[in-house]
């Protein structure tokens, strides 16, 4: 089973109107450092549904 954890990234910008946000990541090692993390949750504090800003997070 892979690690999972949790970052944390304060003062976002929301793409649609720029209004500051703070996004929860949920993610899961790779088992191998040439591959990123997989996300596995995403949260947007203005709106935990944002496809955008989700966007950012592959």
């Amino acid at each position: 089973m892979k690690k999972e954890y949790q970052e944390i990234y304060e003062n976002q910008s929301c793409p649609l109107d720029e209004r500051k946000a703070v996004h929860t990541v949920w993610l899961a090692k790779s088992t191998c450092t040439r591959f990123a993390d997989d996300v596995i949750d995403f949260s947007c504090s203005l709106d935990p549904d944002c496809k955008l800003c989700k966007e950012d997070y592959p």
